[in-house]
């Protein structure tokens, strides 16, 4: 039995021109590949999005490099002349985004709050500095204002509500549902905000950003939305896989009657019905099990990284299950 490493599956992938897509080059201080997290991945896959490349399926947080985006990477590659066109974003591809990319006008998050956030002026020593006001864990920007994800995405007026992103700050962050300022928050990390979900919202989806002196995360190629719901209920949640004959079982909560299945070898076509406590679909009815099977004809083990959504969310973070194909 041979491992499946992912540069392996990259090139089966890329080989069946499977799409998996400007922020400018120069603002990258590092290497993205396989497995990189952070404001930088977003940024690029904001790019990639707006450019064509990059299709991210519904619900799914932005900041991971995964397949999709290093399918994406390469396509860009490819159109520019960049070679080797691998999915590696490296220092060829970021002089390669320089010098042929640049008089086109840079792609960056749209403002569309009624008034833009006045800079907090550095020079009075009685003020903090932005240096000192954001804040940034390890892979995140601290001179970006990024946001990640927001959950849980079902909330009623009032509850508990996390902001996952980069570049908040730690005395004032406007939180807009909409469009509309309805709450400020601060930040311990530069990387996370809780709040309150603001009294009085009807119920309804709402899109959120984020504005503080560095700017704002608003951009109309993202989306991330809470719903409020006087009944919220708790998104899919997986707590154990299994494979054996062919059919993955997934164990949790969460899961509804009409569950959408997205892993690293492609969605199912339709709906998944659960109990709610466990959910199987067979690998062979994934999209693009039959092109990859093609070439590693049962030989090989891979990780399958698995997201359930419904109406009511999605899991936080994809699960990990080691299969054979």
């Amino acid at each position: 039995m041979r491992f499946f490493f992912p540069s392996v599956l990259l090139a089966i992938i890329l080989a069946l021109g499977v799409l998996a897509t400007p922020v400018d080059a120069e603002t990258f201080t590092t290497n993205l590949t396989i497995g990189s997290r952070g404001a930088d991945v977003v940024l690029l896959q904001q790019f990639l999005v707006v450019k064509g490349y990059l299709q991210m399926p519904a619900g799914v947080s932005y900041g991971y490099f995964g397949y999709l985006t290093r399918g994406a990477v390469a396509g860009w590659q490819s159109a520019h002349g960049i070679a080797p066109a691998v999915g590696y974003f490296g220092p060829i591809s970021r002089q390669a985004f320089n010098t042929k990319l640049t008089t086109s006008a840079p792609v960056a998050a749209t403002p569309v709050n009624p008034a833009p956030v006045p800079v907090v002026p550095t020079s009075f020593s009685f003020l903090p500095s932005v240096e000192a006001d954001t804040l940034a864990a390890p892979g995140m920007r601290v001179d970006q204002v990024m946001l990640f994800r927001a959950s849980p995405f079902e909330v009623r007026s009032g509850d508990t509500l996390v902001l996952d992103g980069s570049g908040f700050s730690k005395t004032l962050n406007k939180i807009y549902f909409n469009g509309s300022q309805l709450a400020t928050a601060v930040s311990t990390d530069g990387t996370n905000i809780e709040m309150f979900v603001p009294a009085g919202l009807s119920e309804g989806e709402y899109r959120l950003s984020v504005s503080n002196t560095l700017g704002s995360s608003d951009n109309p190629a993202i989306k991330i939305a809470i719903k409020v719901t006087s009944q919220p209920q708790p998104g899919p949640t997986i707590e154990s896989a299994s494979a054996m004959d062919g059919t993955v079982t997934l164990v949790g909560s969460g899961f509804t009657a009409a569950n959408k299945i997205i892993t690293t070898l492609g969605n199912l076509s339709g709906p998944v019905s659960s109990n709610g406590a466990t959910l199987t679909f067979r690998i062979t009815e994934l999209s693009m099990y039959d092109k990859i099977k093609q070439f590693t004809r049962g030989g090989y083990q891979a990780p399958l990284w698995i997201y359930v959504k419904n109406e009511h969310g999605i899991n936080r973070e994809p699960y990990k299950l080691e299969i054979i194909i």
